[in-house]
């Protein structure tokens, strides 16, 4: 089995793919290579964890992960990230599941940030979405996750 983060990056993978927009462009890493992957796309990363309440070995765990929009830059890049993002909130959150399909105790978006990568050929517009992932594991065994 995998670690927690790696099963909640994996259930965001299998939640966003097929989203009309990006389709199968979905990757499990902040690392892009222009050369061959297609835009638009969505990466899925974490960036950093903080430990929560703590109780004999339970452990509750707040982990930040980034769904990174990407998207060719064009003078309608805003209105183009805007809506790839609504695809993926409506995705995650639509259903009014805030558990990431039973993974989290809860998932909550935390804000974004849009930027322009001039670092291809074609320069590419960044929306990084933040979102909360709150979970508890048992710390003698970080692979399983406790409801």
């Amino acid at each position: 089995m995998a670690h927690a983060r790696q099963q909640i990056r994996q259930q965001l993978i299998t939640t966003l793919t097929g989203l009309a927009t990006t389709g199968s462009n979905v990757i499990a890493s902040r690392v892009y290579d222009v050369a061959t992957n297609k835009l638009p796309s969505l990466a899925i990363y974490t960036l950093s964890e903080e430990l929560g309440e703590e109780s004999a070995n339970k452990q509750m765990r707040l982990l930040d992960v980034v769904v990174e929009v990407r998207e060719k830059a064009s003078s309608n890049l805003d209105n183009a990230l805007d809506a790839i993002g609504a695809e993926v909130e409506d995705a995650l959150f639509a259903s009014g599941d805030t558990t990431l399909n039973g993974k989290c105790k809860k998932f909550n978006y935390d804000g974004l940030e849009i930027t322009l990568s001039g670092d291809a050929e074609q320069p590419i517009g960044l929306m990084t979405m933040r979102f909360i992932a709150q979970y508890r594991v048992d710390k003698t065994d970080v692979e399983t996750l406790i409801s």
